[in-house]
């Protein structure tokens, strides 16, 4: 309900700020599609007026997400002259990431940052990075987001409501339980394992024998503690930031997925303003998500000097028993490559040169 509240206000106080910016330019009769200045040819905004992003994001403030918006808004307030301000949200205030997303699509929030996993409910050619083990490292990863795969998936978004903007990221994401140490994927077998409601993470963790639970991320903690699950997986940095070690203090560093989020606007907001200000929010984004990447280069190795120094187990799989965990994937990519877009699928395994997972669905 509160949130509810704080979201109506921040809804009310913007269009109020739009109103009052734009009605020293409604004697022109352009309105919101009128043929504004020199700048920004094909858009409402002229570029000449105030305006306030408001924008969220789930995750801690003590985040490298975090970061990424703070310069992010710094960037765009510089460039702007501080004519275009930003307001960030962490940590949920705003809501869980699927209401981030809706109320995105809704113009209550400029812009947010859902996992893909959540964002694939509202356009589904992104449930490919639903699929595990796709990626071998980051320098594959980001060769394959900012390649024409990438932007491909970026551009569905459209037909939502909502513009992709660029790949944030959470990182890889690693397996963390309560009570023991999971080593080989046949140890998933019963576990109570909180998952996001995505469902081919669902059906992922159903083929190796564990009992799924969706949960939204807001709630992990509680559910750990209190027993309603009894395992979880997400990333070192959410992982620690959120203390999810303290009630689950056993981390196999599984890489199963590496997991982007996705930084979006809402399709309205975006269109309505001018070339120069879409440059200004695009061009500050991009400086800003290169600040994230270099931030989170050496950050999980860092994390894990931080999570034993709290008392927590951290196994490192070899590369045998992390084939384990890939081989065992190969019967779910043959039942589920079919009910995603398979060409979209087959076009990312080869983009990041997986060959093995290629040749199990081809």
């Amino acid at each position: 309900m509160l949130k509810r509240y704080m979201l109506g206000l921040l809804a009310i106080g913007f269009m109020m700020a739009l109103a009052a910016c734009g009605s020293d330019e409604s004697s022109g009769g352009g309105g919101s599609e009128g043929s504004g200045g020199s700048e920004g040819e094909g858009n409402g905004n002229s570029g000449g007026e105030e305006i306030n992003i408001i924008a969220a994001h789930v995750v801690s403030p003590e985040a490298t997400q975090q970061d990424m918006y703070e310069k992010f808004k710094e960037l765009v307030e510089e460039k702007s002259d501080g004519r275009i301000t930003m307001e960030i949200y962490p940590d949920g205030q705003l809501g869980g990431e699927r209401e981030m997303v809706e109320s995105t699509q809704a113009g209550d929030i400029q812009i947010s940052s859902p996992s893909v996993g959540v964002l694939a409910n509202f356009s589904s050619a992104l449930e490919v990075f639903d699929f595990p083990f796709i990626f071998k490292d980051r320098e594959t990863v980001y060769d394959v987001l900012d390649g024409e795969v990438g932007q491909q998936l970026l551009d569905g978004l459209e037909e939502s409501g909502i513009k992709g903007l660029g790949y944030s990221e959470n990182g890889w994401r690693h397996l963390n339980t309560t009570e023991e140490q999971v080593v080989k994927p046949e140890e998933m077998e019963g576990k109570k394992l909180r998952t996001m409601e995505v469902p081919m993470h669902i059906a992922f963790w159903e083929e190796l024998g564990a009992n799924p639970t969706p949960m939204a991320f807001t709630e992990v903690f509680n559910g750990l503690s209190q027993g309603v699950v009894d395992a979880q997986e997400n990333p070192l940095q959410l992982t620690y930031t959120s203390n999810f070690y303290e009630p689950a203090p056993y981390i196999t560093l599984t890489k199963h997925i590496f997991d982007p989020e996705i930084v979006i606007v809402n399709q309205e907001f975006f269109n309505s303003l001018s070339e120069k200000d879409q440059d200004i929010i695009q061009s500050s984004l991009d400086e800003a998500i290169a600040h994230l990447r270099d931030l989170n280069s050496d950050l999980d190795e860092e994390l894990r000097t931080k999570l034993k120094d709290e008392g927590t187990k951290i196994r490192e799989l070899s590369d045998e028993e992390r084939q384990a965990w890939i081989d065992a994937t190969l019967p779910f990519y043959k039942e589920y490559a079919d009910e995603v877009n398979k060409d979209t699928l087959i076009d990312l395994l080869e983009a990041a040169g997986n060959d093995k997972i290629l040749n199990a669905i081809q």
